[in-house]
């Protein structure tokens, strides 16, 4: 065991752990959900330490030896050691100020280690005075964020991607496989199977585009505000320094903001980010709602599309398949949906200089982005991709719906032929029937006419 004291008291730690008093004070008071930071975000705050440690001694303000164990144990826990440290539920003290001392502490105690001293020892290397130097929570934590959210919208983008290779190459393959469109869920004028999926992926691509305006912001760093965003205690040309280091390590395009009290203070970088997403969800939700919709039956729905069976869809009715991903899906885009309120409600409950609700924001965010990841994987592999036409089906609604009646109107005039459809409805007598038996449209044209109406994709 060990001892460690701070303002409030003593408490005693098993020496085997790398964080601190500080972190261990948190983990006891907010027992919320079991949830701690994943690794997208441990990796970020280590790069944001290393970069820090960087800057302050070229500058001269960190001992040489210092910056070089910090940067190490840095360097550890970006390649994925001590991670299980990192024990602070998601949702912890305003500001995030339990989750940077977490990652002060343990860096500190792994540069201890590494120079073989004892754990605690922080009179050789302090989690305050060397670990955080030119840093305040206010600072680090939201950069944390934007370098987390850049590692999870990339991931994001590339599965967003492979969904639109899909659904383009799903329009490709059902060209040309005619069927009814429907509008207020009546016949409506004929499209294809293919231009159907087509307009999937122009929506979708739409979101990516999005989605990767959004981004830009995210890439103007808080770094160098510090407390309340004038930079305070911060070495010589710290700003300037640790944002190039940043961007040297993570290998991404971060700058510095032009105006670190402003960037501190409102937090709707974040709600920009968030809200792509959340359009990108309300377009997979229509996507998996429509193809729920289509393939509905078999007996008695609609049923114009074939989709893989992934499991049993009941445990009384033998051999019925469900729209299983389509649901999972639509369950995810509901939860970015709900996260997207949040967020917004955090973004705007900045008070003066600092929101203090960042963690929140991160957590709604980060997971949304996540989840919506790993359901599109799962929605284009386990479902778009072996989508089939039910072709039979498609052609039998086709003629029977009452949609292609439009085509009529430049030879009938509207009024004539909803009169016609009214009367097709009403006595189950054919569209064909009853124009050919006005005598104003031979049935060579009236077929003609028909064919003019299935488009061409």
């Amino acid at each position: 065991m060990r001892t460690e004291r701070d303002v409030i008291g003593e408490i005693q730690l098993e020496d085997t752990v790398f964080y601190g008093i500080n972190t261990a004070r948190a983990k006891e008071n907010f027992r919320i959900t079991g949830l701690t930071s994943d690794s997208d975000h441990i990796v970020s705050i280590a790069q944001i330490k290393k970069a820090a440690a960087m800057a302050n001694a070229e500058a001269g303000a960190l001992d040489k030896e210092k910056a070089e164990f910090i940067e190490k144990a840095c360097d550890e826990i970006i390649s994925g050691r001590y991670h299980d440290q990192f024990v602070i539920d998601v949702y912890q003290a305003g500001a995030g100020t339990s989750f940077n001392m977490n990652a002060n502490e343990v860096i500190a105690n792994v540069a201890l280690t590494l120079m073989g001293k004892n754990k605690g020892d922080y009179s050789v290397i302090h989690p305050n005075d060397h670990v955080n130097m030119s840093q305040s929570t206010n600072d680090v934590y939201p950069t944390m964020m934007r370098l987390t959210v850049t590692k999870k919208v990339k991931k994001l983008k590339e599965a967003i991607s492979d969904l639109i290779e899909s659904l383009e190459k799903k329009s490709k393959e059902l060209r040309g496989i005619p069927k009814p469109g429907r509008t207020h869920l009546q016949d409506a004028a004929p499209v294809t199977v293919g231009l159907e999926f087509s307009a999937y992926a122009y929506a979708i691509k739409k979101d990516r585009d999005e989605i990767t305006d959004a981004l830009d912001y995210i890439m103007e760093l808080n770094i160098g505000g510090t407390a309340v965003g004038t930079g305070i205690n911060t070495s010589k040309n710290y700003q300037e320094n640790v944002v190039k280091h940043i961007a040297e390590i993570t290998r991404e395009n971060f700058r510095k903001s032009s105006n670190l009290m402003g960037i501190m203070q409102f937090m709707t970088d974040f709600s920009r980010v968030m809200n792509a997403v959340t359009n990108l969800a309300l377009d997979i939700e229509k996507i998996a709602n429509d193809i729920r919709l289509l393939y509905s039956g078999p007996g008695t729905g609609i049923h114009e599309i074939i989709i893989p069976a992934v499991q049993q869809g009941s445990s009384i009715m033998p051999g019925k398949i469900n729209p299983s991903i389509a649901e999972a899906m639509n369950m995810i885009c509901h939860s970015v949906i709900g996260a997207q309120q949040a967020v917004n409600m955090s973004v705007q409950a900045g008070q003066l200089e600092l929101n203090v609700m960042m963690p929140n924001i991160d957590y709604e965010l980060t997971r949304s982005i996540d989840i919506m990841r790993n359901g599109l994987i799962m929605f284009k592999e386990k479902l778009i991709d072996g989508i089939k036409a039910n072709v039979n089906t498609c052609r039998e609604h086709l003629a029977n719906s009452f949609g292609s009646a439009a085509l009529l109107n430049p030879y009938l005039g509207y009024d004539n032929v909803a009169k016609i459809v009214r009367e097709a409805v009403e006595t189950g007598k054919s569209i064909k029937s009853l124009v050919l038996a006005t005598g104003k449209i031979t049935e060579e044209q009236y077929m003609k006419i028909m064919e003019s109406g299935v488009p061409k994709d």
